[in-house]
């Protein structure tokens, strides 16, 4: 895991506010092997990594999960293959902030959690409100 930052603009003083956010459920079978952190800002981007990620060994493909690009954006935390977690990955997400069209989400590790003797492909997708800047991941980032 990585432990990172953003240097934000420098030359000009930007408040950050928390804003709201949701989670979007899917299927616990996504095979995303690679730990990243990626964007959706568009039904052709999402539709298109859904198609590129089967949710069974023999392919099969089921439609993503509906989000309106128009006014969301989707941002995806993918851990790779690792342990079960109990409770939920939800706990990762510290805080998503914004300053002016910057976007920033803080991620960090849940010590409270437990570890279960499976392995499982962990990932989150986090929505919240469209802004056309940048998104930042801060905190304990995968990879």
């Amino acid at each position: 895991m990585l432990f990172a930052s953003c240097d934000r603009e420098s030359g000009g003083t930007v408040d950050y506010e928390q804003i709201p956010y949701e989670f979007i459920t899917t299927s616990d079978y996504l095979r995303v092997d690679d730990p990243h952190t990626e964007v959706f800002r568009s039904w052709e981007q999402w539709s298109a990594f859904w198609a590129e990620h089967p949710e069974c060994d023999n392919g099969c493909v089921f439609s993503p999960p509906y989000v309106d690009f128009d006014s969301s954006l989707v941002a995806a935390i993918f851990w790779g293959e690792e342990p079960n977690i109990y409770p939920q990955l939800e706990s990762r997400i510290e805080s998503v902030l914004r300053g002016g069209e910057t976007t920033e989400v803080k991620l960090r590790v849940d010590q409270s959690q437990m570890v279960m003797p499976a392995f499982s492909y962990s990932y989150l997708f986090v929505k919240f409100e469209r802004a056309d800047g940048p998104v930042f991941f801060t905190g304990v980032i995968p990879q």
